[in-house]
């Protein structure tokens, strides 16, 4: 089941260890990988939907730490990495930083300094992962919907009243009001636009509601 993680990727157990505690004490869920590889084995099935934050070592045996963030990068991932490093030169961090590596800090980190940055980083990706929530629950909603509901519901997100509706489905006033009643329903809303309010305050735009309605149509 996809998670908000912090992931310390570090072959120094002492370092890895310290680590863990710290992010622990501060609240954070955290797990640690002792290589790159064991990573990667560990994640291989959902590189892409992987949430949270990874805090990687630069230097270490086997895979190292660009080539780890380069292996998360092609198969797209989009968690955000974080070097910590006792190796570091700037040729290192222009390459992390450029493939999109969200900081690159030297070993001995100060604990505050690696928490405000791990802190800022946490609230932008626990926002991005209630919107894929509400995206996964409203995707379940709307395979409940009927083909016809689905229909109704795309014409009615983009403003269209019931009449012009009717109009263009060919169908009576009435047919469209019922199957409206019917879907606002199974949205469990009073109306289109409350729910389409509620999508859209939990950051998902009825762009992508709209989206989600095609992909449903075409795969059925």
């Amino acid at each position: 089941m996809r998670s908000l993680l912090v992931y310390v990727v570090d072959d120094d157990a002492d370092v890895r260890n310290a680590l863990v505690s710290l992010l622990e004490s501060a609240g954070y869920p955290t797990q640690g990988f002792a290589s790159a590889e064991f990573f990667l084995d560990a994640v291989a099935e959902s590189i892409a939907a992987l949430a949270g934050c990874v805090i990687l070592d630069l230097r270490m045996p086997g895979l190292d730490g660009l080539a780890l963030q380069r292996r998360l990068v092609e198969a797209g991932g989009t968690i955000p990495i974080l070097f910590l490093t006792g190796h570091g030169e700037l040729p290192d961090a222009l390459v992390a930083l450029r493939a999109g590596a969200v900081d690159f800090l030297l070993k001995p980190a100060d604990g505050r300094l690696l928490l405000r940055r791990l802190a800022a980083c946490w609230q932008e990706e626990t926002a991005r992962f209630q919107a894929w929530q509400l995206q996964e629950q409203v995707l379940c909603v709307l395979q409940r919907l009927t083909g016809r509901e689905r229909e109704i519901l795309g014409f009615a997100l983009q403003g269209i009243r019931n009449w012009a509706i009717a109009k263009i489905l060919g169908l009576s006033l009435r047919t469209i009001e019922a199957h409206r009643s019917r879907l606002l329903l199974k949205l469990e809303a009073a109306s289109v636009q409350d729910w389409q309010r509620c999508c859209e305050q939990g950051g998902l735009p009825t762009a992508r509601l709209i989206e989600l309605l095609a992909s449903l149509r075409v795969s059925t």
